[in-house]
């Protein structure tokens, strides 16, 4: 058993996987996070119409699949836990790979997570100190720790370090710098009728302005709502970032009539300033040699879940093999 502390920014899935092999390590462990519910882009959220329509929505990552065995023992637990099930091998075209997708939700895979976790939601770090140890300074208070850990999107994180004068070396600023991201706007739409959207209930297109279709009833998450998430490409999220939600809605909806095929009954606009990183670090985490500081997410060499996955459990790995 160590005496150890450990703060980790950010509950989306690298920080709640680093947290978690920390933890087991026996390094006493904190994850602060701003958002209301944990899981950062593992989000699900439920919009209700009247007293019996209610809509499940998964309105940020979608599903995962993975390649690289070290994830398979993850995959294995929460398939025996309940918290995940193979949504389908194949949306276009059946390949054999299974896709996994949350029982009740994305964020599924967030609580699970989190359950064993000391998790405070719902707080802001505004400012970090370094002097023979970490202070983290929130809207509401503090944390002390010996290693601090950084999972937010890398320009949130560069803006968090600036805030609070800890200084970079050059090459380290500029190739944290140079890790891009794409945004993304969701529409969260609630039907009458069954939408047209073929079985599995997932769809990816390959014209402006959408990428990506989906329907949550089909998907088994919203039982008793026709639920369909719709995500708009990188190019028209871009431009009409800051247009108002209705003129935003009213053209994806349009654009997808047809795969629609019902009345919009009800609706939310969700802008993902970070929605899926356009460059990436070279390496699966970054470890500050002047101070006890890493830095991990799914811009850390490879994207989506898996790469998110892969860089927290790398970030953790890399601590425990310094103490």
């Amino acid at each position: 058993m160590t005496n150890l502390t450990c703060v980790v920014i950010g509950g989306g899935i690298s920080g709640l996987i680093t947290a978690t092999v920390l933890q087991r390590a026996g390094i006493k462990v904190t994850v602060l996070d701003k958002g209301r519910g944990i899981g950062g882009r593992l989000a699900t959220r439920r919009l209700e119409y009247g007293e019996s329509c209610i809509g499940i929505f998964d309105y940020g990552a979608q599903y995962f699949s993975i390649k690289q065995p070290q994830l398979q023992v993850w995959v294995d637990d929460w398939l025996q836990q309940g918290v995940i099930k193979e949504w389908c091998r194949g949306f276009d075209e059946v390949d054999g790979k299974p896709r996994y997708c949350g029982v009740n939700g994305i964020r599924s895979i967030a609580k699970y997570l989190a359950q064993n976790l000391n998790v405070h939601t719902n707080t802001k770090v505004i400012k970090l100190n370094y002097q023979d140890g970490w202070q983290v300074l929130t809207e509401d208070g503090q944390f002390t720790a010996d290693i601090l850990v950084m999972t937010p999107p890398v320009p949130q994180s560069l803006t968090l370090l600036d805030d609070s004068q800890i200084t970079l070396s050059t090459e380290t600023r500029e190739n944290l710098e140079a890790i891009t991201y794409h945004s993304c706007i969701a529409i969260l739409a609630l039907l009458e009728q069954p939408c047209k959207i073929p079985a599995p209930g997932g769809m990816s297109l390959e014209t402006e302005p959408l990428v990506w279709l989906a329907s949550n009833d089909q998907k088994g998450i919203s039982p008793n709502g026709y639920a369909v998430t719709l995500h708009a490409t990188p190019n028209f999220s871009k431009t009409y970032w800051s247009k108002g939600d209705e003129e935003i809605a009213q053209m994806l909806l349009d654009s997808a009539a047809k795969w629609l095929d019902s009345p919009v009954i009800k609706y939310q606009v969700h802008r993902w300033r970070y929605s899926l990183p356009a460059t990436f670090h070279s390496q699966p985490y970054l470890a500050l040699s002047e101070l006890p500081l890493v830095m991990a997410g799914d811009a850390f060499v490879a994207p989506k879940i898996e790469g998110a996955v892969l860089s927290g459990l790398a970030a953790a790995e890399y601590i425990i093999s310094q103490q």
